[in-house]
């Protein structure tokens, strides 16, 4: 269960601000999203994502906090309550700082990881410096650099897109790979958008690679719609409850 909630930490990421196609961003001062977690029929947990702008060490930055918790039945089972955040430079797009603040059940972690981007180095609270290479990413500033410099109305079906990142004191290969487009039926109402295919390890959680889905609103604000899990023990699934988007009809594309 670990491992499920950490993805989904990550994934939600997507949602960290509002952006136009290409690399203008319309930048917004603070933004808060919402999402409900259901396992089944069962609500499970809730999780939020905060964005503000702050100033960090005298540098205006974009600083992104995203937090999930289990509710009820779930939260007496598993207790899971993590939080991320990371401190993202807004002429770079580069993560200075990335904090990871993990409570599940009797499991708890805290580490702080500082960016050196003249040395290409990572300094980690837990495990000291590591070389790591250039424009390195941190898991939730990869979401933001992909919302800028990825997702956009150029990309093809198939198309498999691949940030460096430094995640769980190691490095990591985030590799997810674009479907297409697809109409989500939500409480929100219909929304028109981009569907990715994460790359995963099989085995433990997943039986498929493709047993984790996102689907990402194709309008100017890019924000997550839904993400699925497809696991051995049965169906995750998050939904976005709270933010404005633009509704279509099926004529529309």
């Amino acid at each position: 269960m670990r491992n499920i909630y950490v993805l989904f930490s990550a994934i939600l990421f997507f949602s960290n601000s509002v952006f136009a196609e290409g690399d203008v961003m319309l930048k917004r001062k603070t933004e808060h999203l919402k999402y409900i977690i259901h396992y089944g029929f069962i609500q499970g947990g809730k999780a939020s994502l905060k964005l503000k702008t702050e100033r960090y060490k005298g540098e205006e930055v974009q600083h992104l906090i995203l937090s999930g918790r289990t509710t009820g039945v779930t939260n007496s089972l598993f207790g899971v309550k993590n939080t991320y955040e990371s401190y993202v430079d807004k002429e770079t797009l580069l993560p200075i700082k990335a904090i990871r603040d993990i409570k599940e059940g009797n499991y708890k972690r805290y580490n702080e990881l500082v960016f050196d981007r003249e040395n290409n180095k990572v300094y980690s609270k837990k495990s000291g410096e590591h070389d790591v290479v250039e424009g390195v990413h941190d898991i939730l500033s990869a979401f933001y650099y992909a919302r800028v410099k990825l997702f956009n109305s150029d990309l093809v079906k198939g198309q498999n897109l691949k940030i460096d990142t430094y995640f769980s004191d190691e490095p990591f290969l985030l590799q997810f790979k674009f479907m297409g487009y697809e109409t989500i039926n939500s409480k929100l109402g219909k929304i028109k958008c981009y569907k990715f295919i994460p790359i995963v390890e099989t085995g433990r959680i997943f039986k498929d690679k493709d047993d984790l889905k996102i689907w990402i609103s194709a309008d100017e604000n890019k924000v997550p719609v839904r993400v699925q899990f497809d696991l051995f023990i049965g169906s995750l699934r998050c939904d976005l409850i709270n933010f404005p988007h633009q509704v279509v009809d099926e004529d529309d594309f």
